[in-house]
C-alpha cells in the first residue's frame, strides 16, 4: 500500500512539473500583463456592487456557505459604494505597480465578500468566478517587481511557477466541470434532441439574444447541431490532456477556447469575456513582451501620458460612484448590451489573433524565458 501511494505521489509530482514547464513565464512578461490586466479592468470591467441596494429584499437568498449569511439582508448602500471606490483604487495600484501584490490580495478579499451578496439570488455567474482566482494567483507572482512605481519584494521562482500552473488547472477544471454534464446528456446519438438548442431557444425568445448569427441558427441542419453538441462536450473535458502535453498544445487549447467563446457570442450572445483575463496570462503576456521590446522607445516617451490618463480615469470613476450620476461607459454592468456585444466581439477576435501569434512564435517565447 505504501509503495502504491509513493507511486501515486511520484506520478502526480511529475505531472505537476510538466504543467509548470508548460505554463511558466518570466517576470517581465508577467509585469507587462499586470499593467494590461489592471488597465482593462479599470477601463472596461470595473467591478461594481452598488446596484445591489435597489434589489428587493424578498430576492435575498444566499447560499449556505456564504458571507452574506452573516447578515439578514443586503448591506447598507454606503458599504457597496465604498467597495466600488476601493476596487478602483486597487486596480489603479495594480496598473501603476504600487504594492501590486497587496492590491491583488485586496481585490481577492473584496470580491470574496461582496460577490457573496452579488450571488445571493441563487445563481453564480461563470464569467466572473475565474477572475477571482486570477487575483489570488497573481498575488503569488513577481509581476509587481518590475515596471512598478513601488515594487514588491521578490518571491521564489518555484512559488510563482506553481501559482501560474494552479491557475491553468483551475481553467481546465472549469471547462471539465462544464463539459462533463454535456458529455453524459448531449452525446445521445438522437437527432431529435439538441443540447445547443436547449440553450438557444430560451436565450433567443425569452432573453432576446438576437444579435449577430442568432437569427440564422434555425437554418443549420440538425446533423450539424448534433455534431456541435459532441464537439463542445469533448473539447471542454480535454483541457487537462492539452495542458499535460506541453506549452504549444496548451496555447492551442486556449486559442480554441477563444474561438469557442466567440462562437457562443455569435450564436447565443452569451458573454464569457472576463475569462480572457485569466487566459491572457498565457496568450497575451508573451505578445506584450515582443511588442514592448519592439516599441520600447515609443512606450518610454508616452509612459507619463498613460499614467496621467489612468489616474484621471480612476478619479472620474470614483466621482461617478460617489455621486448620484450614472455614466453609461463607466462600468461594465451599465453598458448598453448592444455596445457591449460589439466590444466583446472585437476582444475575442483580438484574443484569437494573440493565440495564433503565440503559437507561431512559441519557440521564440521559450528562448526569451
Amino acid at each position: 500500500m505504501i509503495r502504491f501511494l509513493h507511486f501515486i505521489d511520484k506520478f502526480l509530482g511529475l505531472g505537476f512539473e510538466r504543467i509548470k514547464s508548460a505554463t511558466s513565464l518570466p517576470n517581465r512578461q508577467l509585469a507587462l500583463y499586470r499593467i494590461f490586466f489592471g488597465a482593462v479592468l479599470l477601463v472596461y470591467f470595473s467591478p461594481t456592487w452598488s446596484w445591489l441596494v435597489d434589489t428587493p429584499p424578498a430576492f435575498f437568498d444566499p447560499f449556505l456557505f456564504s458571507f452574506a449569511n452573516l447578515t439578514d439582508n443586503h448591506l447598507p448602500n454606503y458599504l457597496y459604494r465604498s467597495a466600488d471606490v476601493l476596487a478602483v483604487v486597487l486596480l489603479l495600484m495594480i496598473t501603476l505597480g504600487i504594492r501590486a501584490r497587496m492590491a491583488f490580495f485586496g481585490l481577492f478579499l473584496l470580491h470574496a465578500v461582496f460577490l457573496s451578496f452579488y450571488y445571493s439570488f441563487g445563481k453564480i455567474d461563470h464569467h466572473s468566478t475565474l477572475l477571482v482566482f486570477t487575483y489570488l494567483i497573481f498575488g503569488f507572482t513577481n509581476s509587481g517587481t518590475k515596471l512598478a512605481w513601488i515594487k514588491d519584494r521578490k518571491i521564489a521562482t518555484g512559488t510563482q511557477n506553481s501559482a501560474i500552473a494552479i491557475l491553468a488547472l483551475c481553467i481546465c477544471f472549469g471547462f471539465f466541470s462544464a463539459g462533463l454534464p454535456k458529455l453524459t446528456r448531449w452525446i445521445d446519438f438522437d437527432l431529435n434532441s439538441s443540447g445547443f438548442l436547449f440553450w438557444y431557444y430560451p436565450a433567443y425568445f425569452l432573453e432576446k439574444n438576437q444579435m449577430f448569427l442568432a437569427p440564422y441558427v434555425n437554418q443549420i441542419p440538425r446533423f450539424v447541431l448534433e455534431c456541435m453538441d459532441y464537439m463542445a462536450a469533448i473539447f471542454e473535458i480535454s483541457g487537462f490532456i492539452f495542458l499535460l502535453k506541453g506549452k504549444k498544445t496548451w496555447l492551442f487549447f486556449l486559442t480554441i477556447a477563444c474561438i469557442f467563446h466567440l462562437a457562443n457570442l455569435l450564436l447565443l450572445n452569451i458573454d464569457f469575456t472576463m475569462n480572457l483575463l485569466a487566459y491572457g496570462i498565457y496568450l497575451i503576456a508573451p505578445g506584450l513582451y515582443f511588442f514592448a521590446k519592439k516599441h520600447k522607445i515609443v512606450l518610454l516617451r508616452t509612459k507619463l501620458i498613460f499614467i496621467v490618463l489612468f489616474v484621471a480615469l480612476a478619479l472620474l470613476k470614483i466621482l461617478f460612484q460617489t455621486s448620484t450620476i450614472s455614466g453609461v461607459f463607466f462600468n461594465y454592468e451599465s453598458i448598453d448590451i448592444t455596445i457591449k456585444n460589439y466590444v466583446n466581439l472585437f476582444i475575442w477576435i483580438a484574443a484569437i489573433y494573440c493565440g495564433w501569434f503565440a503559437l507561431k512564435k512559441s519557440e521564440a517565447f521559450k528562448a526569451s524565458t
